[in-house]
C-alpha cells in the first residue's frame, strides 16, 4: 500500500539523522519508562481488495523503555475491527457487492473483520525542540484476524508480520504527552494502513 512505502522512506532518513546526532544527546534518562494508548482509524487491503482507505477502528496500548538517548524497546496490544456498518448483497450474477454506511462502496468483500496482535518493536525519534519530537517505530506484529462475509469465514489467519510506525509526539514537563502518527501493518494477505491520535505518560 502506499503509505507503507512512505513510511519506509521516513524511516530511513529519521534513523540516519537520530544515529548522526547522538553522540551529542543527553545522556540522563530521567523518565525512562513511558506507556499510552492510541485510538486510530483507517482501512485494510485483503489479497489487493480494499476498504478504500475507511472503515477501520484500531487501539493500541503500549509501553516502552528507553535504553539509551533515543532509543526505546516498546511492547503493545493492538485491537481493530470494523466500525462502519458493512454491509453486503448478493446481485443477480451471483456477486456480492459489498458498501460502508449504507453508500460507500469497496472491493472487499466482506462485512465483519477482527484483528489482534501483540508487537514488539524498536523506536528511534529526533529532537526538534525541548517537547517536539519526531519518531519511528520498527518491529514485528504477531496477528491473528478473522474476515467474514454473510457469517462464513473467508479468512482465518495467525502469524508474524511487519509493522511501522512514523509520526510526531509533543511531551510536557510533567511527563504528559500527545501524539499523531501513521501506522502500517503487515499481515501476510492483509495490509492495514492507520492514522493514529494518542496520549502517553512518561515517568
Amino acid at each position: 500500500m502506499k503509505l507503507s512505502s512512505s513510511l519506509t522512506a521516513l524511516l530511513l532518513t529519521l534513523s540516519a539523522s537520530t544515529f548522526s546526532t547522538t553522540a551529542f544527546a543527553d545522556t540522563d534518562l530521567e523518565s525512562p519508562h513511558t506507556v499510552g494508548l492510541q485510538a486510530a482509524g483507517g482501512g485494510i487491503e485483503y489479497k489487493g481488495k480494499d476498504t478504500d482507505n475507511e472503515g477501520v477502528a484500531l487501539s493500541y496500548l503500549y509501553y516502552n523503555y528507553q535504553f539509551a538517548p533515543s532509543y526505546y524497546f516498546e511492547v503493545a496490544l493492538v485491537g481493530a475491527e470494523d466500525i462502519d456498518d458493512w454491509e453486503c448483497k448478493e446481485n443477480a450474477e451471483s456477486s456480492w457487492e459489498c458498501v460502508s454506511d449504507y453508500d460507500n462502496k469497496f472491493e472487499l468483500q466482506a462485512d465483519n473483520f477482527e484483528y489482534n496482535a501483540v508487537v514488539l518493536a524498536l523506536k528511534t525519534d529526533l529532537s526538534l525542540s525541548k517537547r517536539n519530537r519526531l519518531y519511528v517505530k520498527v518491529g514485528a506484529a504477531f496477528y491473528d484476524y478473522q474476515i467474514d462475509l454473510d457469517h462464513v469465514s473467508i479468512a482465518d489467519e495467525d502469524g508474524a508480520g511487519l509493522f511501522i510506525e512514523a509520526g510526531w509526539e509533543y511531551r510536557w514537563d510533567n511527563g504528559f504527552g500527545l501524539n499523531t502518527s501513521l501506522q502500517y501493518q503487515d499481515a501476510g494477505d492483509l495490509e492495514m494502513d492507520t492514522f493514529n491520535v494518542g496520549v502517553s505518560y512518561s515517568f
